[in-house]
């Protein structure tokens, strides 16, 4: 197998496999197709690190250009300032048997739709995301939203004198692949951020054992945030799938546990589907204020991006906000990892090591048993059996010191915290897999930090919550796999769903003039 990036990291850096600090050198921009010294000028400053954060730290010490790419690479993570996707390649020869064979695979899980079952849409092509029809995707809207949801201006209702520090960005950021970047997210009480999130933590003098409505009483999770990446083909939001009501999923949910009083599942009432329902309730749930005296009422800016959003007017302010803000989240894709890319045409995106883990993933390892659809998280129209499933992982260890506060059993019990069903105890929604690579926080109670060790816990196939052995899936058995399948199977993971470019999706202003996605 041949890799650019060998070369590339040979030639443009100073690697040191202990601390992961690199050098780059910035060059001309020059086109050539075949890695010569024209190839290396192409690729601009480059750097590369055991992790992310070392690859961006050598970068931003050695490189006066813009950052404009950082992805993960089969052993370390490479930052460039050309957007060119530099990446392992393969010989065209050696993968022509593997690319038949995976699209043999995807073809007969396809239901008869093709590659295009696991195809997802351009971001700005509205009509072909899944979306509520109650809420009808605008590109008014999703500016609107998009402006909202990383806009600390709106951090208005909270508690303490810390107002316009947090924003619905602050636990889901690009950079962290629209997560957190630490295990319990943060709104009003935390300090700090980071490039990704994992700098944040709790402010001195607040306390999560502090009575409700106290003044130092946090917005603090009690479970991992999950991904907003691809969740427009979700139909109902949350680990536990409590937030929906515009679907079949929740419709056998008595209606007095969906709308329970003084709990964001009232917000279900409305109707809506699970990503509205969430941006409505999580405006309340994180001290936002969208009316009176907030930047929608205040600010000039503002007022014209809601009169494009709702040029007939409104009378329901904090639903339209959630409209919004949910208009925008549907149109967060990974659309240019290179299966995605692959998918579209592009026979070159995938090297012979993706190949592989992608053969693994939808044949021998039986990933695709589970995660399906363009997400790979489950294709639209699931029944609730196909959405939510138990594989042993653990809860938060509040044993640990970044873990704080009491976990409820509505969060510890996935499903079933929610239904009040035992048959559902310790089932969560199935994830979507695109950027895991991105974060550190893998699984619900962030009990796995790598993909490889989840390819591997699911491999050995030993839970690690024992009190979940009664509903665990019966697809949860050993794999077999070897090393090599385990190696190939990470890599596809991390690499091939890699979206190298999520920052696309965050403004470089807010109206309202204040931060973008925190304050620090």
């Amino acid at each position: 197998m041949r890799y650019t990036v060998a070369i590339l990291l040979g030639l443009l850096t100073i690697a040191s496999a202990c601390s992961g600090g690199n050098s780059g050198t910035t060059t001309s921009d020059t086109t050539n197709a075949v890695p010569d010294s024209d190839d290396i000028a192409n690729a601009g400053c480059v750097a590369s690190g055991a992790t992310r954060l070392h690859a961006i730290n050598a970068y931003d010490d050695n490189c006066t250009v813009t950052m404009a790419y950082c992805a993960p690479m089969p052993d370390q993570w490479m930052c460039a300032s050309s957007k060119r996707i530099i990446r392992p390649t393969a010989d065209a020869s050696s993968t022509q048997a593997l690319q038949s064979q995976l699209r043999s695979l995807l073809q007969a899980q396809s239901g008869g739709q093709g590659l295009s079952a696991f195809t997802l849409p351009i971001e700005t092509d509205l009509n072909s995301i899944p979306q509520d029809p109650n809420n009808p995707l605008t590109a008014a809207k999703v500016r609107l939203g998009q402006f909202i949801f990383h806009d600390t201006g709106f951090a208005l209702d909270g508690l303490s004198s810390e107002a316009k520090s947090w924003s619905c960005s602050t636990c889901h950021n690009p950079i962290a692949g629209f997560k957190a970047g630490i295990p319990q997210g943060i709104g009003e009480g935390g300090v700090g951020f980071g490039l990704d999130g994992s700098a944040r933590q709790l402010a001195l003098g607040f306390d999560p054992h502090a009575v409700d409505d106290a003044d130092n009483k946090p917005d603090l999770q009690p479970i991992a945030p999950p991904a907003t990446l691809n969740i427009a083909y979700q139909e109902t939001v949350l680990w536990n799938g409590e937030l929906g009501n515009a679907g079949l999923v929740n419709s056998t949910v008595e209606f007095d546990q969906l709308t329970t009083p003084n709990t964001p599942r009232i917000e279900n009432a409305r109707g809506f589907a699970g990503l509205e329902t969430q941006a409505i309730a999580g405006i309340g749930v994180h001290r936002l204020r969208m009316s009176p005296q907030s930047p929608l009422t205040d600010n000039a800016e503002y007022q014209q991006l809601w009169h494009a959003a709702y040029p007939g007017g409104s009378i329901d302010t904090k639903e339209d906000a959630g409209k919004a803000i949910a208009a925008y989240v549907r149109t967060i894709i990974s659309n240019r990892a290179p299966f995605q890319l692959w998918l579209n045409g592009d026979e070159q995106a995938m090297n012979e090591e993706e190949l592989e883990g992608a053969l693994l993933f939808f044949g021998d390892a039986g990933c695709s048993g589970c995660h399906q659809g363009p997400a790979l998280s489950t294709r639209e129209g699931a029944a609730e059996h196909e959405i939510f499933s138990a594989v042993g992982f653990a809860d938060f260890d509040t044993d640990k010191e970044t873990i704080r506060g009491v976990i409820p059993d509505t969060a510890r019990l996935g499903r079933g915290g929610f239904t009040q069903k035992a048959l559902d105890n310790y089932k969560f929604k199935i994830p979507q897999l695109y950027n895991l690579a991105d974060s550190t926080v893998l699984g619900h109670g962030a009990s796995f930090s790598t993909i490889r060790d989840v390819v591997k816990y699911k491999n050995a196939a030993i839970p690690q919550n024992s009190e979940s052995a009664q509903t665990l899936d019966h697809r949860f058995t050993p794999l077999g796999l070897s090393i090599r399948d385990i190696s190939h199977l990470t890599v596809f993971l991390s690499t091939a769903l890699h979206d190298p470019d999520l920052i696309r999706y965050k403004p470089s202003y807010v109206p309202s003039g204040e931060c973008v996605t925190v304050c620090e």
